[in-house]
């Protein structure tokens, strides 16, 4: 896990007015110093670099937690060296919800903050130096898709979220705090254009089994380098470091800090044979057929469900109980295959059966839905990327891309000859990023139809919006995934699938499903029921994923719509 901010390195114009600014005036000591680079140790467990740079720099906004207790002689002996910066009614120092802060600046243009906190337990950390700094507590990143950020950062670094809105969040690990906002956001308290700026961060980790959980997660493309000084590679821009220190593992809960995590690693109800006995399903359902691959996908969903949310205890028993009853009917496909050998250029095998499934579209999506969490899983866990197991997840993607049932949707005798250019659906403009994918998605559940015959002919309606769901839901975790241009090459498709699954009687528009106002996806009495549908696990962790991407203000109404589906799962 992420226990602080290890060092941080920005670029500067002037390597002496660096010096002077952090050296003579708030007496960090240097610890190296070059023509081009110098280093500070304003904390013990933190080392601030500069680089320098003959070009225009983007300024950086960071935050020293500095001591409460010593925070009115550090803001006295503070204004007596540098200008402290107002906010817009004159005000200097600031009373936030949770602490006090005062801003200042360096000649380079960056936005320095001093804050503190009553709620930190003092003695845990000894304040270091004149200012009585305690660890470097923010970096400022600012990024076009703050949402998409934010839960890259959540599902591959296993941080925290906190305070998020549309455009702000912090993003936590330990005592570092990553300000994850939109590049259209100004800094507070002077208003000031929060740019990208070119910056390395080294976050400190506390084992190697925590870099190698991240590696394995990470497109190859990503990673710059990889090394006894740590695991390097680039995040929306910028230049990640991850080195195993020896900061303390549980200084997040020493300091009693809010978002401390509550020590649970192991969870007894789902654990990771949840992730090989799924993928062993899938594939062997998919040597089947695309349809059996459900099993499988399941217990995938349930098995990231509980790993990337914090679900309650009903919840977890509800996932388990109806995983174990889903694989009652189908024990021989749990049935682990003879020991292989991993093999690691088999991932491309894997890309390209989904391109088949990215370029048409075919049994709602489910080439690409079940495709990506076989791609996911095989990406946490290489050493399961055997020739047994591939073999099955590519038979299914291939038959997943060549089956359609022409008359799939109301009033289509054949959609596979619907044009499929820009022009046609225009009614479905292209998605902006995945903020935008996953509300429009989402949006579709206003209007729930039960499935049922209309003029002598079977309706999936309700099924066609769960697919609807799960489809966003894959090709949003493809661009996590390091595959951004096959996201966008599969975003056609999926909006195909929006107009198509809006084709439905005018007569019925009145026989749309009511919900409970108070209707939640983790509400107790939808997870004690027994199911017969896989899509019972998969779409609730779809749904669950995409409303990370929603606005907090209207989350609520996207979830009671979600609920609409999840009350006709048989």
């Amino acid at each position: 896990m992420i226990t602080h901010f290890a060092s941080l390195k920005i670029k500067t114009v002037s390597i002496q007015g660096v010096k002077q600014f952090y050296h003579d005036l708030l007496h960090f000591p240097v610890v190296k110093e070059s023509e081009t680079e110098i280093e500070f140790q304003p904390a013990p467990d933190f080392s601030l670099k500069f680089e320098e740079a003959s070009e225009p720099i983007v300024p950086v906004h960071i935050a020293f937690e500095v001591a409460y207790s010593q925070f009115e002689n550090i803001v006295q002996k503070l204004g007596e060296q540098v200008p402290l910066l107002k906010w817009p009614d004159g005000k200097i120092v600031e009373q936030i919800d949770s602490g006090v802060n005062v801003y200042f600046r360096d000649g380079d243009g960056n936005l320095l903050e001093f804050i503190a906190h009553p709620y930190l337990k003092a003695g845990v950390l000894a304040p270091y130096g004149t200012y009585g700094v305690l660890y470097l507590r923010e970096v400022g990143l600012p990024v076009e898709d703050p949402v998409a950020a934010r839960l890259w950062m959540k599902q591959t670094l296993g941080l925290t979220i906190a305070k998020e809105s549309d455009q702000f969040a912090f993003v936590i690990g330990g005592t570092a705090h990553a300000v994850v906002v939109s590049t259209m956001r100004k800094w507070i308290p002077i208003a000031m254009y929060a740019l990208a700026p070119s910056l390395e961060i080294t976050y400190g980790v506390t084992d190697e089994r925590f870099l190698d959980r991240v590696r394995s997660s990470l497109d190859r493309r990503m990673i710059i380098s990889d090394t006894e000084e740590g695991l390097h590679f680039r995040m929306y821009g910028y230049s990640i470091r991850l080195k195993v220190t020896s900061f303390p593992k549980d200084i997040a809960i020493r300091l009693n800090l809010p978002h401390a995590p509550e020590g649970k690693e192991v969870n007894s109800v789902i654990g990771d044979e949840f992730l090989e006995e799924g993928l062993t399903a899938l594939s062997r359902g998919g040597e089947v057929g695309w349809f059996e691959g459900h099993v499988g996908g399941a217990y995938l969903a349930a098995y990231y469900m509980q790993k990337e949310h914090d679900l309650p205890l009903e919840v977890l028993q509800g996932l388990a109980a109806n995983c174990r009853h889903l694989r009652s009917r189908h024990e021989d496909w749990f049935k682990p295959f003879p020991p292989e050998s991993a093999q690691p250029e088999l991932m491309e095998r894997l890309i390209e059966g989904l391109l088949p499934n990215l370029t048409n579209l075919s049994t709602s999506g489910h080439g690409v839905t079940l495709g990506v969490l076989a791609l996911k899983a095989l990406r946490d866990r290489p050493d399961l990327l055997t020739p047994s197991i591939v073999r099955g997840v590519l038979k299914l993607m291939q038959d997943a891309a060549g089956e359609h049932k022409l008359a799939r949707y109301y009033g289509i005798d054949d959609y596979t000859q619907l044009d499929r250019s820009d022009n046609s659906l225009s009614e479905i403009p292209p998605y902006r990023d995945a903020s935008d994918l996953a509300v429009r998605a989402l949006s579709e559940l206003e209007l729930v139809l039960p499935d049922q015959e209309v003029e002598g002919k079977f309706y999936f309606f309700a099924g066609e919006q769960e697919h609807g769901i799960t489809h966003a839901h894959a090709l949003i975790e493809l661009e996590r995934l390091g595959y951004a241009e096959l996201a966008k090459l599969g975003q056609g498709n999926h909006r195909l699938q929006m107009k198509l699954n809006r084709l439905r009687p005018e007569a019925l528009s009145d026989q749309g499903v009511n919900i409970a106002e108070e209707a939640s996806i983790t509400e107790a009495r939808y997870w004690t029921r027994q199911y017969e549908d896989p899509h019972a696990i998969k779409v609730p962790y779809a749904a669950l994923s995409l409303l990370q991407y929603v606005p907090p203000e209207i989350r609520a109404d996207m979830e009671r719509g979600v609920c609409k589906l999840l009350s006709l799962m048989k």
